[in-house]
């Protein structure tokens, strides 16, 4: 059986904030507002996971009103829905 998930996500810009794209340092004061380190890429996989499993999305698991999910690498939201994946016996293909 197959499944699709797709994710997006969006934040506006933010000066001297740190930019993260998919787990990476691209600008050290050039970012996005967010909660976590609104790393748009990593947050859009985690969506689209996430909505393959029929789970919700991205704010339903780490919401933004939580203050441990405060500044958090969304690398942890990532490993987090994959582990969902990987219990639910689903594989990425």
């Amino acid at each position: 059986m197959y499944k699709i998930g797709l994710g997006y996500d969006i934040h506006r810009k933010e000066k001297n904030r740190k930019l993260y794209l998919g787990g990476l340092l691209i600008s050290k004061n050039n970012g996005l507002t967010g909660h976590s380190d609104a790393d748009v890429g990593l947050h859009s996989l985690t969506d689209a996971i996430l909505g393959a499993l029929g789970k919700g999305d991205i704010g339903i698991w780490f919401p933004p009103s939580q203050n441990k999910w405060k500044n958090v690498d969304s690398e942890i939201f990532l490993k987090k829905s994959l582990q969902l994946l990987r219990k639910n016996n689903f594989l990425i293909s």
